[in-house]
């Protein structure tokens, strides 16, 4: 009888503490910040990979669990190219194109371990594409400004910088997609030296890699 009484006393101990485990490694955040970070690559279509140069690509995020992981947000984000002068001979042009934009997040975060959590989801929004450059310059004599619809598809792996701890900073992989070609208007001129008239064709887009920081409210 004793015996038994152990056992049972035993078997309940380590369901508990399986519980507990449990608990610590599905915890689900109600409301977080973030900041990433990241640097544009592999731009598309054809003429934008070739006149343009990626330097930055980031934002912020105020985003909140609606329910089991499933979180909406808002934010800002801010992306920057800049002119690739080699392929105008070195000519002495300068410019760039800077694209800010607000939008909202929709994402799915679950945390796989008491510090690390795996997380995906797309911002949708709409930017200003300004291609600030000399030719729009003496042309123009302002930028040359366009809106597009945007969406950027992300995954993030993040890891908490200690147990319970309200600090994470993770890993984060986008590909943008902005609705508006890439074309000889961003330049303000006719054309463009070695490119053929379908390297125009094709909406902007661009992969980005890159860190963010997380700031998770409520914990202690």
């Amino acid at each position: 009888m004793k015996y038994n009484i152990g056992l049972i006393l035993i078997c309940f101990s380590l369901l508990s503490g399986l519980e507990t485990k449990a608990q610590e490694q599905t915890y689900e955040p109600k409301l977080s910040f973030g900041v990433d970070v990241g640097i544009p690559t592999l731009g598309r279509n054809k003429a934008f990979k070739q006149v343009m140069e990626g330097l930055f690509n980031g934002g912020l995020t105020l985003q909140y669990n609606v329910f089991k992981g499933a979180t909406i947000g808002i934010g800002a984000k801010y992306s920057y190219f800049n002119l690739n002068t080699y392929l105008f001979n070195n000519a002495n042009w300068k410019g760039g194109i800077h694209m800010p934009a607000p939008y909202v997040r929709l994402s799915y975060e679950k945390f796989t371990t008491e510090r690390i959590s795996l997380s995906a989801g797309v911002k949708i929004g709409y930017a200003a594409m300004i291609s600030a450059n000399d030719s729009c310059k003496v042309k123009m004599g302002k930028p040359y400004t366009v809106g597009a619809l945007f969406f950027e598809p992300q995954v993030e792996v993040l890891m908490l910088t200690g147990k319970n701890s309200s600090d994470g900073f993770s890993f984060v992989m986008g590909y943008n997609f902005y609705l508006r070609d890439f074309t000889t208007d961003f330049l303000c001129i006719d054309n463009i030296p070695n490119l053929k008239s379908d390297s125009y064709q094709g909406i902007t887009r661009f992969l980005s890699i890159g860190f963010a920081y997380r700031y998770y409210f409520g914990r202690r």
